[in-house]
């Protein structure tokens, strides 16, 4: 691939003489750009991909999280700036769910209901990517936060298994949400509830 950069103006020549006084005056640097081009993004403003991000909301960290979570708040204004995605709403018989729509299920193999508890790991990734954004600006959320979205979490999948018709799978559901709620929230004490 081959890139290439705006000419560079024509350089005065070097001389031993010292330059006129009336001659540097009348020499012209060359007019800035207004605005620095992104080389790879043609038409974006490089000031714009690189655009501040605003500081952590004071007040409840755990409140803030589930307000996320369930769209009572929106996104932050450049979260698809910095993030890559625009999370997207959901409404379940619980409520509503923002999603991250690049989100799953991870369990080692794919074992258990990946597929059933998708919405729920969905909900789950844009609440961690919520922490990631937060901590890429330098003001991290506290640690409620995590266990907000662990919980809400917790809660999706266990309303998954009890919504079921039968007992078996009911039984089948509750057990495996326990096994994949546990694992999470052993994960997010190990990393002492900071952006993973």
């Amino acid at each position: 691939m081959l890139i290439r950069n705006d000419r560079v103006p024509a350089r005065a020549p070097v001389s031993s003489r010292p330059e006129s006084p009336t001659a540097a005056s009348t020499a012209k640097a060359p007019a800035a750009s207004p605005q620095a081009r992104d080389a790879f993004t043609p038409g974006t403003p490089a000031t714009q991909r690189a655009a501040p991000v605003a500081a952590a909301p004071a007040g409840d960290h755990g409140a803030l999280m589930h307000e996320y979570l369930t769209g009572a708040r929106p996104p932050p204004a450049d979260f698809a700036q910095v993030m890559g995605y625009t999370p997207y709403a959901i409404q379940t018989k619980h409520g509503t769910r923002m999603q991250d729509p690049y989100g799953d299920a991870s369990s080692p193999g794919k074992i258990g209901p990946t597929q059933e508890f998708d919405p729920a790991a969905k909900t789950h990734d844009y609440g961690y990517d919520l922490l990631r954004y937060y901590a890429r600006k330098g003001t991290p959320l506290a640690p409620e936060a995590r266990k907000a979205a662990d919980a809400q979490f917790r809660n999706d999948i266990f309303d998954y298994a009890n919504d079921q018709k039968s007992v078996g799978a009911r039984w089948k559901y509750r057990t495996w949400a326990q096994i994949y709620a546990t694992a999470v929230e052993l994960n997010s004490r190990r990393q002492n509830y900071g952006p993973p």
